[in-house]
C-alpha cells in the first residue's frame, strides 16, 4: 500500500468517526439516556462541539478532494 492510499484510508476512517459522533451530538438526550430538558443547562456546550465537528468533517471533506 502507498502512502496516498494510507493517506486516503485514514482520512476515510475519520470521516467516519465524525459522522457517527455527529450522529450523537445532534441527539444527546439518546446518547446518555437522559430527557432533553435535564442537559439544557449543557446545551450550549453541545453546540459549541457539534460546529466544531462539522468544521472537522468539512476539512476532511476538503483534503479528500485533494
Amino acid at each position: 500500500m502507498n502512502t496516498l492510499d494510507n493517506e486516503s484510508t485514514c482520512l476515510h476512517g475519520l470521516k467516519l468517526v465524525v459522522l457517527a459522533e455527529l450522529e450523537i451530538a445532534g441527539r444527546p438526550e439518546r446518547a446518555v439516556g437522559v430527557p432533553l430538558d435535564e442537559l439544557l443547562f449543557y446545551r450550549v456546550d453541545a453546540d459549541r462541539y457539534e460546529l466544531g465537528l462539522h468544521g472537522l468533517l468539512d476539512a476532511v471533506i476538503a483534503l479528500e478532494r485533494t
